[in-house]
């Protein structure tokens, strides 16, 4: 008995086709999902911004419950907690500029906001290194 051996088309073009299509297709769809979740998250983060900053200049004073939790220096300085030291040495100079001396403001009351400039960084450096102290 002679077995014959018969010669296969497989994979023609058309499998091949059809493979290629199917890979496209598998990874396509999630890749177009994956630039359609980044594009839609950065739309919310922009919405975000502006929706924080309508309710800024509704409620351009510091709630009570932020006065409460913030220590008089960082308030004298128009800060409130938290807060980085970066943020405090903004907040200084704004003022230092309009109380500073040589600018006409009031000696006493320049130095009454260096005294609160430096117990804030001290306060923030304190704040700093008490979480490090907590987080290994």
């Amino acid at each position: 008995m002679f077995l014959a051996v018969v010669e296969s088309d497989w994979p023609n073009s058309l499998d091949k086709t059809t493979v290629v299509v199917f890979c496209l297709i598998a990874v396509g769809l999630p890749l177009l999902g994956y630039i359609g979740m980044v594009l839609d998250i950065r739309a919310y983060l922009r919405s975000l911004r502006r929706a924080l900053v309508r309710v800024a200049i509704y409620l351009p004073d510091i709630p009570a419950w932020a006065v409460r939790e913030t220590p008089s220096d960082l308030r004298a300085l128009g800060l409130r907690a938290p807060c980085t030291e970066e943020d405090i040495k903004r907040a200084y100079r704004r003022l230092a500029e309009k109380l500073h001396p040589d600018r006409g403001g009031d000696t006493r009351r320049f130095l009454l906001l260096q005294e609160h400039f430096e117990k804030s960084i001290d306060y923030v450096r304190n704040v700093q290194s008490e979480i490090r102290t907590v987080v290994p």
